[in-house]
């Protein structure tokens, strides 16, 4: 079993910087303000992405070019859970706690921030030392060595080995407190948070029928709401419902039949009977009904007793906006947000030559050159292990619309040029190749709402978005996918 981490009561601390939105009966969002300033900007880091990492947003990231603005940045989002969230500046990242209300203003020196980085921020307004404090934990924390878990290994081995690592990390969590005079919210929240980053590692664990118990065992302490405080623990409870259906067949065929109302009816049973009620069963249930509803939008409509699927007012309402979001935007055009990138290079196949593109606005400048043409676009990472072996993948696709009016544009992100041209050499990459430069990456994917890699764009022939979109791997669904925008 794990050791108890903290003999006695919580400080006064842990009270104050708890979920204090938890405490009363009804759930609300409040309007939360990050802000800041990169002073000493180097040429090459002109831009800053923040990551929202919230479960109840369909948008969670925002970008900013900072030459236009002086450093200066600032952007507001409601927030419904207290947690920590990230700004990556440069090649790395800042880890801020905020609750929902709070006013919180990060000062960063570009000019130090690499080498440099718990001289180079400094936190103000709201939770301002503690912020501090999670901030150079993190900076500390995230350069340990990651876990490593037999992924064939009986649960009971597997989850044996769960517990001896987040033993040890107790361990080294005390030694650093004593050494850095850590407070007993971040040492406590230190700890919640590595405990969902060991999770992240779990991922691959090959027993699907036993995922569910591995994944909600005692260990994780899963139906505890104040695991909200890490942006890690939503993930989690995704992996968890994923289990939960994935390893329930009647269920599956519900979903491949697309029989959406009766599989998200099946699931609302199966969680009823597997998780307490409270905001932890609600989010589970409501990652499945974003899934399906991102299948078929009007699919809320149709939902019976949809106001009493969750026990908190919350869920629905940010789940209605989800819908409402999704049938607006199901066919709408490439929008011309007004970001045009420096830093964006194209590789000629034909002479293995790279050419650097004019200030462009990426997705509406790809709808004019293939014009009339329908566009699949595939970002990546060269870093990326899922998106290199989906490249793979996406050989049977190529093949089947050879000399058809469909277009495969590949965009690197977050990567280094050497990188990027290594691996289109080493994979055989086919398709427009495209790179996005450190800054043109955050603006990209803050414009465009990328969380992660890989992602896919679909744009048919009028250049209006269309989604979801089918991975390369899923061969069959792709190419009628791709066939119905002929």
């Amino acid at each position: 079993m794990i050791r108890n981490f903290f003999p006695g009561s919580l400080s006064l601390i842990f009270l104050l910087f708890s979920f204090s939105s938890l405490k009363s009966n009804e759930l609300q969002s409040k309007r939360t303000v990050i802000a800041g300033k990169v002073k000493n900007m180097p040429e090459n880091s002109t831009s800053i992405l923040i990551n929202f990492c919230d479960p109840l947003s369909d948008r969670h990231r925002f970008a900013q070019d900072l030459t236009a603005s002086d450093g200066t940045f600032q952007v507001e989002h409601d927030y419904v859970f207290a947690q920590n969230i990230s700004i990556q500046y440069g090649r790395s990242f800042i880890n801020l706690y905020v609750s929902p209300g709070d006013s919180v203003f990060v000062t960063i020196d570009g000019s130090t921030f690499q080498e440099r980085p718990n001289e180079a921020v400094v936190f103000s307004g709201d939770n301002a030392e503690l912020n501090a404090q999670l901030f150079r934990w993190t900076v500390y924390a995230y350069k340990l060595p990651v876990p490593n878990f037999n992924p064939e290994a009986s649960p009971d081995e597997y989850l044996a080995g769960v517990k001896h690592c987040l033993n040890a990390m107790q361990d080294t969590i005390s030694a650093y407190a004593q050494r850095h005079a850590m407070n007993d919210f971040v040492k406590q929240w230190a700890f919640c948070d590595y405990k969902f980053v060991v999770a992240n590692y779990m991922l691959d664990y090959a027993d699907k029928k036993s995922k569910w118990r591995v994944f909600t065992d005692s260990v994780f302490d899963v139906y505890n709401e104040r695991n909200f405080q890490t942006m890690y623990f939503q993930y989690h409870l995704n992996v968890c419902i994923n289990a939960l259906y994935n390893g329930n067949e009647a269920i599956q065929e519900l979903l491949q039949e697309k029989k959406y109302n009766a599989a998200l009816q099946s699931v609302t049973k199966e969680l009823s009977a597997k998780a307490p009620e409270g905001a932890v069963r609600d989010l589970m249930l409501y990652f499945f009904a974003q899934g399906v509803i991102n299948e078929e939008p009007a699919l809320y409509d149709s939902i019976p007793n949809r106001n009493a699927l969750f026990s908190q007012p919350v869920f629905n309402e940010k789940l209605a906006s989800f819908a409402q979001s999704k049938w607006a935007s199901a066919k709408k055009p490439v929008p011309q947000t007004g970001n045009t990138l420096k830093g964006v290079s194209f590789f000629h196949a034909a002479t293995q030559q790279v050419t650097s593109l004019p200030e462009v606005e990426v997705l509406p400048y790809l709808v004019e050159k293939y014009k009339n043409k329908v566009l699949y676009i595939d970002v990546w990472a060269t870093w990326c292990g899922p998106c290199r072996e989906e490249m793979k993948a996406a050989s049977t696709v190529h093949e089947y619309f050879t000399g058809k009016e469909v277009v495969f544009i590949n965009l690197c992100l977050q990567s280094s040029t050497a990188d990027w041209l290594k691996a289109i050499a080493k994979d055989n990459i086919k398709g427009e190749n495209y790179y996005l430069d450190e800054n043109a990456t955050k603006i990209f994917m803050g414009t465009q709402n990328i969380n992660g890699f890989p992602a896919y764009l679909l744009i048919d022939k009028s250049g209006r978005l269309r989604s979801p979109v089918a991975r390369p791997s899923n061969a069959q669904s792709a190419i009628k996918q791709l066939e119905a925008l002929l």
